[in-house]
């Protein structure tokens, strides 16, 4: 099978120690992400463990790779994510994978899995902490009002919070996006204003979670606000996430 590696960029959940404290004049973190499918996610997941070589080389900070649960049509569908300090070294990064010196690594890859597509992003909201791993709601929506949004998040976030659940989110604009793929035989484009991915440590807590939202005031609260904008769900699933590889 085949893997088209564009750039190990994304970031769906990131250290707060390393993106969070730039300052204002400072550009903005990037990531983004490579969709793949593979038939042996284990084989996948090991190689990246493994692959010390070519995450080097690419100059991330942190990498790794999560894996769609629900919300996609074809089993082994998931996407690596890798991350940093500005949108110039993530796309400075991409030189690494055209490199020759690093061409046998990319065909260990090519080897286990089919490319589905790519996307860069820029960091508007960094991730308040890293887990080794998580299962996250990972939402794309269109809406006027990103900032008023993101302050309904991030009150909905506090009250799950209050009530004693580790949950948080992060939130990224897309850039150079192009369509993301879905099926194993066509592509659904979006166009999205945010990204958003939603976490917790256990698919349990995630799941708890979204039992206060739709059985408590939390959830009522926030559906009201965000009634009030034009949002509109262009892409939703429930993933799987790890940490592989970190330069910290």
């Amino acid at each position: 099978m085949k893997l088209t590696m564009t750039v190990f960029l994304s970031l769906i959940f990131a250290s707060s120690a390393a993106l969070a404290g730039h300052h204002e004049e400072q550009p903005d973190p990037a990531g983004g992400s490579i969709f793949f499918q593979t038939d042996d996610p284990a084989a996948y997941i090991a190689l990246l463990k493994s692959d010390e070589k070519l995450f080097k080389a690419s100059g991330a900070v942190q990498r790794g790779v999560c894996f769609n649960s629900t919300g996609m049509t074809e089993s082994g569908r998931g996407w690596t994510y890798a991350f940093y300090p500005n949108m110039e070294s993530a796309l400075a990064g991409s030189d690494a994978l055209v490199d020759p010196k690093n061409q046998d690594m990319i065909r260990k890859y090519q080897a286990v899995s089919n490319f589905r597509g790519s996307v860069h992003y820029t960091v508007i909201r960094p991730h308040p902490r890293s887990l080794a791993s998580a299962t996250a709601r990972n939402i794309a929506v269109q809406v006027d009002d990103v900032a008023a949004y993101l302050g309904a998040l991030e009150t909905m976030e506090a009250k799950g919070k209050a009530k004693g659940l580790d949950v948080a989110f992060s939130a990224y604009t897309p850039m150079g996006a192009g369509p993301l793929f879905s099926g194993a035989n066509g592509t659904v484009p979006y166009v999205a204003d945010v990204l958003v991915h939603f976490d917790a440590p256990t698919s349990g807590e995630l799941g708890k979670f979204f039992d206060l939202m739709s059985s408590t005031d939390m959830g009522s609260d926030f559906y009201d606000t965000v009634a009030k904008l034009d949002r509109k769900l262009v892409m939703d699933q429930i993933v799987r996430c790890m940490n592989t590889n970190s330069a910290m």
